[in-house]
């Protein structure tokens, strides 16, 4: 478990874990985008997916309308105003003078608004700044034959709507507004039935030339504009609202420039006259563009997130789609939306997709031609939806959207392959939107269970459809619900599916699957994901042990399955939304702090009950996953990756109670330092490295003080923190807190008995929490000891923290095998590392105090504290310690204390001069004078450059060390040694001589 491991191994386990994430990430980060997938001039590949669980779009809900509202909308006449206007959730239709709003999510009574005169167009659009109050989301825009009026809107929480009349209203001067579109600033265009293209404007309140409301025509005039180019018949802006495009009744198209601050307008600042001359060219063996059939009947900006080569998709009554970029060429694309375009270039031609079968109920006799009669249509990232005309009574809707199964297990070679299929509908089509959601992913693989999917809206006149938009989860989910366990039943079917989209991108989704939450995370249950079944997570499990084995492509150095590859893309695409996020964000109210999430708490606790089901699948599958005793580099990984989802469960917990108590207060308290850490770290900062790991300690030690001053219990306030955020904030740092209470205390009643029991008690509750004691809080915590004179406790609760993380002394086994770098017991010893620097650190002071030293131990306390270091049965302390005393010139006291096993350290190869001569001191001080002389007999003829008095100094002191030897049993032997010395002390002697004559 986590808390059983010290931080500093949390730490290191987490930025592991975190770099596999990141390796396993280029799964996606290499998929490409529509835009690239363009090898030729034009392409038509599609696939008609027969089974309906892989079928691209499926009726989710089909509703028909109230009676009250069927019975009026059998006076709706084709041209009249009607649609969906999906960011309110209403979907509405006009006959004469009323408008009536039907809230498909609720299916309750329907809204009737009446103007005084006909209504020819309605429009919604974002509120502009400053108008209206903070409630005012949207203005509904609605133009009647004689006048425009604004209505202001106000829809909160995606359910609360109202509508509010501000007599913000203009003439029509005669012209019927059919088309009306808001940009993201605020801005509205309309398009009139003459093919003027106008602005509407309001503001707060009147000048003295201007009312509250007025419009402005911003192209030619409808004369001189048809002589030029032809009628407008459809506008449209795009998303980012810095660019308007019109489309022509010839099929030209141009483009208006709203300005780098979307506020100004430069018109037909870009167009192109000749798309079906250029069309042909470049695809000219498609029936579809021949000029008798050729007629661009919509245009839909795109984003540079679908891609950065084309910015429009023209779409042709024939089903073709025609890709426009605003750049000279699709080499050279506009680097931003903002920028304004110099030239509209075809870059890609796609024909319609196959005709399929003649839907049943039509006769074949019936069928207007064989190709899609587009009559409706709506294209939005990289999805189309297209209503064709089958009969003067009967409509369909044709569907294309991306092989995204294609696109990542084959990239460029594949081309660009799409789904399709026909949905039919009752009634005649009267619009199609798209659920709007908070972001767009185009990469439906790594769309996450807690996401629901992109879903439709068909209004027609006999209702409304919610069609979804299959992603391969719910393709997969579709396949196992009809086989359950079972999955031997359809094996093929599941092999074909893995080899679609890859092992890896399948078992993700596998995991998808068996982690599954079914709470309605988009806030509206109709669009909600399926429940996951019992049987569907078991066949997810299956699959995940069979065809989960294969080895992952990505796998380079080590060899790891595509299954574990999935669990660190699922991992990786859970935490996503926040792994990269700052923590929080402040603001500031007149004196006030507040923090909030940077990341929306639904958000957050959302991935916080995914991280848990993953834990909890982990541990009920603990064969297929091992974490316990792991035995290989893949059972390491996933005991890394199942420790990080836990971590970051936790800090959610610990982060959510910090804001639910008083943060402001809270973070105050910290030091100015952890207080910019705070403010700026992400998640990947606070659980992935060390100075992370000390602004958690110190956010912990933080709450504890603040919940000890609201209950004043420490058993209560115990309960509460394991229970909210027992990771982060546990027993451990309750007992922290509380010796560091002790600490402080004596230091108000220093060099006193109660002052030293209070020491010896927090000592016994730091000893309790060892593991858990970071190096910086032990610095801290030692520097406090020695101030108060009890350098004994400094050391004995450092060597206590050492000894936490390595119980077993397995370091001792690494220092005596010679420090290997490829020792795998490398990293406990780097984990001990800085408490030996520490310990070594305090005796150094003993022996040598500085002039900083706030407090002089006592000759009788440094004499203990260098006993209970030298006690210490960890050998690899010994040995690194008496190694840093050498290299501070500290051998010689060192020996003086006659530590355990310095003999061993001193004779330890590799072989060092300064080391033996520290044994010789060590043997004389022992009166060894045997060892001793030994000793320097082999310094003496040792084969390194040391000068002839040096080698002349250690045999004589070998030879007054011989004489030092009393012992009877040796004379004779130490006599023979003498005579030796006495010759090789005479050859010195002649060839120093020697030497020195002749130079």
């Amino acid at each position: 478990m986590l808390d059983q491991k010290s931080p500093e191994e949390v730490v290191k386990s987490a930025h592991k874990a975190a770099d596999t994430l990141e390796r396993a990430s280029i799964v996606d980060k290499n998929i490409l985008n529509i835009g690239e997938l363009f090898t030729a001039s034009s392409s038509g590949q599609y696939e008609l997916p027969q089974q309906q669980a892989v079928q691209p779009f499926l009726p989710k809900h089909i509703f028909t309308l109230p009676p009250v509202a069927l019975e009026q909308i059998q006076k709706w006449k084709s041209g009249d105003a009607a649609g969906i206007l999906p960011e309110i959730n209403r979907a509405y239709f006009a006959v004469e003078n009323r408008l009536y709003l039907w809230d498909y999510i609720d299916r309750k009574d329907v809204n009737t608004y009446e103007e005084t005169h006909p209504i020819v167009g309605v429009g919604l659009a974002k509120v502009k700044e400053d108008i209206f109050n903070a409630e005012i989301t949207h203005v509904l825009v609605i133009a009647t034959t004689v006048n425009i009026s604004v209505i202001a809107v106000s829809f909160k929480d995606k359910k609360s709507l109202s509508f509010y009349r501000t007599e913000i209203t203009t003439n029509s001067s005669g012209a019927l507004m059919k088309t009306i579109v808001g940009t993201k600033f605020g801005r509205i265009f309309m398009l009139s039935d003459f093919g003027d293209v106008w602005e509407l404007d309001y503001r707060r309140d009147e000048g003295w030339f201007t009312s509250k409301c007025s419009k402005k025509l911003v192209s030619p005039s409808a004369a001189f504009f048809r002589a030029q180019t032809g009628r407008c018949i459809d506008i449209a802006v795009d998303e980012d609202g810095y660019k308007l495009y019109k489309l022509v009744e010839n099929s030209s198209i141009y483009v208006s420039y709203l300005g780098e601050d979307g506020k100004g307008y430069s018109d037909n600042v870009a167009n192109n006259t000749k798309i079906n001359d250029q069309a042909r060219v470049m695809c000219p063996s498609s029936q579809y563009l021949e000029n008798s059939q050729f007629k661009i009947v919509s245009i839909h900006p795109t984003t540079l997130e679908e891609a950065s080569s084309y910015h429009l998709v023209a779409i042709t009554s024939t089903g073709c789609r025609l890709y426009l970029a605003n750049a000279d060429d699709k080499e050279h694309p506009t680097p931003a939306s903002n920028i304004k375009p110099s030239k509209l270039s075809l870059t890609h031609v796609r024909t319609p997709p196959p005709s399929s079968t003649t839907p049943q109920g039509v006769p074949q006799t019936n069928v207007l031609a064989d190709h899609p009669v587009v009559i409706k249509s709506l294209y939005k990232d990289g999805c189309m939806l297209l209503v064709d005309k089958l009969t003067e009574q009967q409509q369909s809707v044709i569907t294309a959207s991306p092989n995204i199964g294609k696109m990542v297990t084959q990239g460029r070679s594949a081309g660009f392959a799409e789904f399709s299929n026909r949905l039919n509908v009752q009634g005649q089509v009267l619009g199609i939107a798209e659920v709007p959601k908070d972001e767009q992913m185009l990469n439906e693989l790594a769309s996450l269970p807690s996401k629901p999917a992109r879903h439709f809206l068909i209004f027609t006149t006999h209702g409304l459809s919610i069609v979804t938009k299959q992603r391969p989860v719910d393709m997969l989910q579709n396949m196992l619900n009809a086989v359950g366990a079972n999955i031997t039943a359809r094996s093929t079917d599941f092999g074909n599916f893995f080899d679609l989209f890859g092992t890896i991108q399948s078992c993700a989704l596998c995991l998808n699957l068996a982690c599954h939450t079914t709470t309605p995370l988009s806030g509206i249950e109709l669009l909600a994901s399926d429940a996951v079944s019992i049987p569907v997570v078991k066949g997810a499990t299956q699959l995940l042990e069979t065809l989960g084995q294969r080895r992952s492509p990505l796998s380079e150095t080590e060899v790891y399955t595509s299954r574990h590859e999935g669990v660190a893309l699922f991992l990786y695409r859970l935490i996503s939304p926040i792994w990269n996020k700052k923590i929080v964000i402040e603001s500031v109210q007149g004196n006030t702090v507040n923090y909030s999430t940077a990341v929306k708490r639904d958000v957050l606790v959302a991935v916080q009950q995914i991280l848990r089901k993953l834990q909890a699948f982990m541990d009920r599958n603990a064969s297929v996953y091992p974490q316990l005793q792991p035995q290989n580099e893949e059972e390491r990984s996933y005991r890394q990756l199942y420790d990080l989802g836990g971590l970051i469960s936790e800090s959610i917990s610990f982060l959510l109670y910090l804001l639910d108590n008083d943060a402001s207060r809270i973070i105050k308290s910290l030091t100015p330092e952890n207080q910019g850490r705070f403010k700026a770290y992400t998640f990947k900062d606070l659980l992935t490295t060390n100075d992370g790991r000390e602004l958690a300690k110190a956010l912990a030690m933080a709450i504890i003080d603040e919940t000890m001053a609201k209950f004043g219990n420490l058993d209560i306030v115990t309960d509460i923190l394991e229970q909210r955020c027992g990771t982060f904030c546990n027993s451990s740092d309750v007992l922290f807190y509380k010796a560091q209470k002790q600490i402080d205390a004596a230091k108000s009643e220093a060099n006193t008995m109660p002052s030293r029991d209070a020491l010896q008690e927090s000592l016994k509750l730091l000893k309790r929490i060892a593991i858990h004691i970071t190096y910086e809080q032990l610095e801290v915590i030692a520097k406090d000891y020695t101030q108060q004179g009890a350098l004994v406790l400094a050391v004995e609760l450092i060597l206590t923290c050492a000894h936490a993380r390595d119980p077993h002394n397995a370091t001792t086994g690494y220092v005596m095998d010679g420090l290997q770098p490829s020792d795998a017991r490398l990293e406990i010893f780097e984990r001990k590392r800085p408490f030996y620097d520490c310990a070594f650190n305090l005796l150094k002071e003993a022996i040598r105090p500085s002039t900083s030293a706030n407090q002089k131990a006592t000759a009788p306390q440094k004499d203990q504290a260098f006993q209970v270091a030298f006690s210490s049965d960890d050998i690899a302390f010994h040995m690194y310690t008496y190694e840093k005393f050498i290299n501070e010139n500290l051998g010689r006291d060192l020996i003086q204390m006659d530590p355990p096993h310095i003999e061993t350290f001193l004779k330890r190869q590799p072989f060092e001069l300064e080391r033996y001569e520290l044994l010789v001191y060590y043997y004389r001080m022992k009166e060894e004078f045997e060892e001793a002389a030994t000793v320097l007999q082999l310094l003496s003829r040792i084969t390194l450059d040391i000068p002839t008095e040096k080698r002349l100094y250690y045999l004589n002191q070998a030879s007054l060390c011989a004489k030092s030897v009393t012992a009877p049993s040796k004379q004779f032997e130490m006599l023979d040694l003498q005579k030796r010395l006495e010759i090789w002390i005479k050859q010195l002697q002649e060839e120093n001589q020697l030497q020195f004559s002749s130079a």
